[in-house]
């Protein structure tokens, strides 16, 4: 809930970091910038900072609840997050608190929150990072920096559909540079709190290299994004077909069935409420009908640009009254593919981590998927597997009785 007293600073700290020169390679950037298939069309979902819900709030709804001296509420929102591995975690209760960035416009200093606009251009921004001329993963700082231009955003934004002039650009990187974003995490009677921008320590540029728009900028990602990296919990899904996608929800919708539907297949659907999809996104209204429209509206865009197969959805009734509804997502064979590159990717990125001696929550999955296929005798033979069976059959067999 936002309260409509509390109101941001209109300074943002100072910069703090310059971007380094050069950083040693690393093999947790390359297993991000390195994908199975065209890697034009393909970029990285970030574990936890991709669940977090904030480019919600539309440029129109900013307009109508902005106070007569421009400003805006902090903005909060509470999520669940399933952490990395999935299998391995429950869900996690969440909170994000905004701070809208203020501004200097044409009409007056005025304050933003992230939006549609933010939200591609951080895609981007990701996609650009991927490209090891560009990016840089400071594993000394625990720093994730990326190199553009204003005229490169312009292009692959226009690439993609989604044509933006400079100035909107910049107004952009302005909002996403300004805007503090607080993620608290509850694990427990653990709490963590994790406070960034979207973007850090971002180069300025004279006017005329502004217009220009070739002069190199640079800025730092969160640390959220170099965090995902360093444990690799990312996962490669199809950028083109997100930025093909004309409803946010529609993005929201296939973001997150790119990172948790590891499972995919057509035999086996994906399971999602009303309730789950209207706070965890947080693009929903106060009108369950019109939110309902919205939800079938984008899960049919997600049938069109080839994402689903077909979508089912049933009601759940008190009386007369729904209290929810349980949609059934069936994923095409595309998709499915696709999905199947992704797991293949990682595993491998987790093997090779694995034998170059690295940690991280990935690896007691690698484990346990590695001891399965023992047991299974994929890797053992059939005798060996049989031995295996026969060693676990008797230490249960010994705790059983008492012995252990």
């Amino acid at each position: 809930m936002n309260d409509p007293t509390e109101t941001a600073k209109p300074k943002f700290p100072p910069r703090k970091k310059n971007a380094p020169t050069a950083v040693p390679p690393s093999l947790q950037f390359d297993l991000f910038t390195q994908f199975y298939g065209a890697s034009a069309d393909l970029s990285n979902t970030i574990e936890l900072w991709d669940a977090v819900p904030k480019f919600a709030v539309s440029k129109r709804r900013q307009d109508q609840i902005r106070d007569t001296n421009g400003r805006l509420p902090i903005l909060r929102q509470s999520f669940l997050h399933r952490p990395f591995p999935r299998a391995l975690n429950e869900p996690l209760s969440c909170s994000v608190k905004i701070v809208p960035a203020y501004i200097e416009t044409d009409d007056g200093d005025r304050d933003f929150y992230p939006s549609t606009d933010e939200e591609l251009l951080d895609e981007v921004l990701r996609k650009i990072y991927s490209d090891q001329t560009l990016g840089m993963l400071d594993m000394t700082n625990g720093d994730s920096w990326v190199r553009f231009t204003l005229r490169g955003l312009q292009r692959e934004l226009s690439l993609r559909g989604r044509t933006r002039s400079l100035a909107e650009i910049k107004r952009s990187l302005e909002i996403l540079a300004h805007c503090v974003v607080t993620v608290h995490v509850s694990k427990g009677s653990r709490d963590l709190n994790i406070s960034t921008a979207f973007l850090s320590d971002l180069t300025s540029v004279s006017r005329r290299d502004y217009e220009d728009g070739t002069t190199a900028w640079c800025a730092r990602l969160p640390a959220l994004v170099t965090k995902s990296i360093r444990d690799l919990s990312f996962r490669q899904f199809n950028y083109a077909t997100l930025m093909s996608l004309d409803s946010q929800l529609a993005r929201w919708f296939h973001k997150r069935l790119s990172h948790e539907y590891v499972n995919a297949a057509l035999m086996s659907p994906y399971t999602i409420l009303y309730s789950t999809i209207a706070r965890d996104s947080a693009l929903l209204s106060d009108r369950p009908v019109d939110n309902r429209k919205a939800v079938t509206a984008a899960l049919s865009g997600l049938k069109e640009r080839g994402v689903l197969f077909c979508f089912d959805q049933s009601q759940r009734l008190d009386g007369r009254k729904i209290t929810d509804v349980l949609y059934t997502l069936t994923p095409s064979r595309d998709f499915v593919a696709e999905i199947k590159a992704a797991n293949k990717r990682a595993a491998d990125g987790h093997a090779r981590a694995f034998a170059d001696g690295l940690s991280g929550p990935w690896r007691n999955e690698h484990v346990r998927k590695a001891d399965r296929r023992h047991v299974h005798g994929q890797e053992l033979g059939a005798e060996g597997a049989d031995d295996h069976r026969r060693q676990v059959a008797i230490q249960q067999h010994k705790k059983k009785d008492g012995m252990e």
